[in-house]
């Protein structure tokens, strides 16, 4: 066994003196703590504590000048910390398991941190994980804290180069690693734009969970995104579109649910709503607009929600087009009306893990619908029936049909209770309205177990509150319990508009679900439970106006939802009205910063970067003149900056003074040596010249004080300088000798 005598530094080790210094020390953890934050949120906790604890400890050691454990203990750490990240992660390898580990490292890189290389080290590692972060995000606050942190980086890397003196204090380093980098804007810059781009994106799984919506419905599912502030997509309309709906009825179709399932069924929980195989068949009847109606394009810019589906507004008439993606079908239309994501991108494990822009078109006004197939129709209005065990016969068993339906005897007679006379679906879809108009409460927390197989009965008969997902599950299986056909739809409800921008945001806490219906000679015909709530009882902000235009809308209703919906604790009535508008203004603000950002930056395609190359006169072609101009750009950058790197500096009044007299000297038969410097040399050359001896001397002495002193040359000095170079001139050109021929024989 090892003893902790053998893990410690042996003799050999460098002498403490190599060590940092204790300033530069705790600059070098502080930076490394601070890239470390922004991954905090998306870590385990006993990571960063382990971090942390670490840290703690080395600091401790290194304030002491305590001898550092060997390299072999170093190494033991490593490998101790390998299985625990593959414990932790089941894997080594993706975005969380990856920046985990290099963390880890690092703060076991400390330990062994002797000598300017392994501070080189630890710098340059904490670049990596500084920008690892944008793997989780891009929004433009964290770019601008990467780049701090770079900076501050950079300016530790300048005083490790320096030498870590003492006088180097941070706010110096910070300047010089500020002009380090105004050097390189202009060559990233020039990368930036004419660097060749290439269509697709990079092949890296980052093994992501589901954000956002997942493709069931059950209590809590939905719910759980009520407050949820973040940004599931922003979207524009084209300024020919004259039928923009407004907020409150902008209806984001992103899924078709069709199965539900009410028993004990393997592998999935009990009421459930699922897509089921319905789903997953392309649509024979997509939905046509009436003649003479245009379709409402919207171009959407949608974050990563790692599933297939995207999102619409209600309802699509074709697929999404997406122009940076070279595949010939982007996007591919299901059973539903319902769009997601072409297997041609990358087979049947295709999701959205990037944020892309596509575009699409709906229709607010649909034509009279067509024949439905039978068989769509019947998968509308199944329900799990009771399955009986198998019948013993002998040694064998047979399976029994099933008799009834799985469904609780009290649900079946509300549904009998409600239904009307003339068996009229939509009549009967106003009655069960009314019934939860009367009965139930809309509920942002609706406090429902998920896997309470009663939970449809608990809240029908006890309860009485839910969320969307409690009112449209059992709309739908109160509609299919009398065979009319019936579905539930998954997406968002509503939108904010920027008027900044003229953009509609969408965010999480918008996610909603309702239900369609199929009616004769009007097809599917949207029904929302939740609308027959008013809007202060269902918990929801009322809208901020019907078209964007509108000028009569109340900026106080605006205040409000903005309020609810980014900053809910400051909804109520803590701030005064004049700063809940200034709230609002700058949330207004940055978002029309953000989407900004993604059109001048993450939107600078191979298209758009052909389009600047061709209005450069490069041609239709121009990737060999773009990788040209790149080379030929990058050469010139790094030509020029060496050259002003080797640049020297004009030599300062004293020296060319100086200079002038080593050649008068040179000329009478002195030249200077290479090794002598001005008191050697004036020494020297006052021996041969004793009549100007004095003045010779003093000529040494001013050179030196100026060339080697604390304090620089005086104006008196110079002018002395000056006088005496004047005398010396003048004396060698009154008793200059003939130039003497070196290989002259005497």
């Amino acid at each position: 066994m090892l003893s902790w005598r053998e893990l410690l530094s042996q003799p050999a080790r460098p002498p403490v003196k190599s060590r940092p210094s204790l300033t530069l020390f705790f600059l070098l953890v502080g930076a490394f703590f601070l890239t470390f934050v922004p991954h905090v949120a998306q870590m385990p906790v006993w990571i960063s504590l382990v971090i942390v604890l670490s840290l703690t400890i080395r600091s401790g050691m290194e304030i002491y000048r305590l001898p550092l454990p060997s390299t072999l203990f170093c190494g033991l750490m490593a490998l101790f910390l390998l299985p625990a990240i593959y414990i932790q992660y089941s894997t080594v390898f993706g975005r969380e398991a990856g920046t985990a580990f290099m963390a880890g490292l690092l703060a076991i890189k400390f330990f062994e941190l002797r000598g300017p290389r392994d501070i080189s080290v630890i710098i340059f590692s904490s670049f990596f994980v500084v920008m690892s972060t944008l793997l989780y995000s891009q929004a433009i606050e964290l770019f601008i804290y990467c780049l701090i942190m770079m900076w501050v980086l950079t300016a530790l890397l300048v005083r490790l180069q320096s030498g870590d003196r003492p006088e180097d204090s941070i706010i110096h380093m910070l300047q010089r690693s500020g002009f380090i980098f105004l050097q390189a804007l202009p060559l990233t810059l020039f990368l930036f734009f004419f660097f060749p781009r290439f269509n697709g994106k990079l092949q890296m799984s980052l093994n992501e969970a589901v954000l956002g919506l997942n493709s069931t419905v059950q209590p809590g599912s939905i719910s759980r995104l009520a407050k949820d502030d973040s940004t599931a997509m922003y979207v524009t309309f084209g300024p020919d579109n004259n039928s923009i709906p407004s907020t409150d009825t902008m209806y984001w179709r992103g899924l078709v649910l069709w199965d539900f399932s009410n028993g004990k069924v393997l592998g999935r929980r009990d009421g459930v709503w699922s897509e089921g195989e319905r789903a997953q068949l392309p649509d024979s009847h997509p939905p046509e607009p009436l003649p003479d109606t245009k379709p409402v394009v919207q171009e959407i810019t949608i974050y990563p929600h790692f599933q297939k589906w995207l999102f619409a507004l209600d309802r699509p008439v074709k697929t999404a087009e997406n122009e940076e993606e070279p595949v010939p079908v982007w996007s591919i239309m299901r059973s539903g009306e319902i769009i997601q994501l072409s297997t041609q991108l990358n087979g049947a494990n295709t999701t959205l893990d990037h944020k892309v822009r596509y575009r699409v078109a709906s229709a607010t006004q649909m034509a009279p619908p067509q024949e439905r197939p039978d068989d769509e129709l019947r998968d509308a209005i199944q329900l799990p029936p009771v399955k009986l065990p198998p019948a013993k016969d002998g040694a064998a068993t047979k399976p029994r049909p099933p008799v009834g339906l799985d469904i609780d005897p009290d649900i079946i007679a509300l549904a009998d209770d409600l239904y009307p006379p003339s068996g009229d679906p939509q009549i009967y879809a106003d009655n069960i309205f009314s019934y939860f108009r009367k009965h139930f409460q809309y509920t942002t927390s609706p406090n429902s177990d998920p896997q309470d197989s009663d939970w449809m009965h608990t809240f029908l008969f006890k309860r009485k509150t839910g969320f969307c997902e409690h009112f449209s599950s059992t709309f739908a299986v109160l509609m299919r319990l009398k065979k009319v056909p019936a579905r539930v739809v998954v997406g968002y409800l509503g939108a904010q508009y920027n008027p900044y921008d003229n953009t509609y945001i969408v965010y999480q806490s918008n996610a909603h679900a309702w239900d369609e219906i199929w009616i004769d000679k009007k097809g599917w015909v949207r029904e929302d439970p939740t609308s027959v709530f008013s809007t202060n009882q269902a918990g929801r902000p009322p809208d901020a106006g019907t078209q964007h235009g509108d000028d009569s809308s109340d900026s106080a209703d605006i205040s409000i939802q903005i309020a609810h919906q980014r900053f809910t604790l400051l909804s109520g009535s803590i701030l005064p009205s004049w700063a809940r508008r200034a709230v609002i203004e700058m949330q207004l603000r940055r978002q029309q910063i953000e989407a900004n950002w993604d059109d001048w930056v993450f939107s600078y395609d191979p298209d758009t970067q052909n389009r600047l190359a061709q209005a450069l006169g490069l041609g239709r072609n121009p990737t060999f003149w773009l990788s040209l101009a790149t080379l030929l750009g990058t050469a010139t950058c790094l030509g020029l900056f060496r050259i002003w790197m080797h640049r020297r500096p004009p030599p300062a009044p004293v020296e060319v003074l100086y200079a002038l007299f080593c050649r008068n000297m040179a000329r009478r038969g002195i030249p200077r040596a290479l090794w002598e410097g001005p008191l050697a040399y004036s020494e020297r050359a006052a021996e041969a010249f004793p009549e100007k001896e004095d003045v010779i001397r003093n000529i040494g002495d001013i050179v030196t004080r100026t060339r080697y002193g604390t304090t620089p040359a005086r104006s008196e000095e110079m002018k002395k300088l000056e006088q005496l170079l004047t005398v010396i001139t003048a004396s060698q050109a009154a008793t200059a000798p003939e130039p003497r021929d070196p290989h002259e024989i005497s």
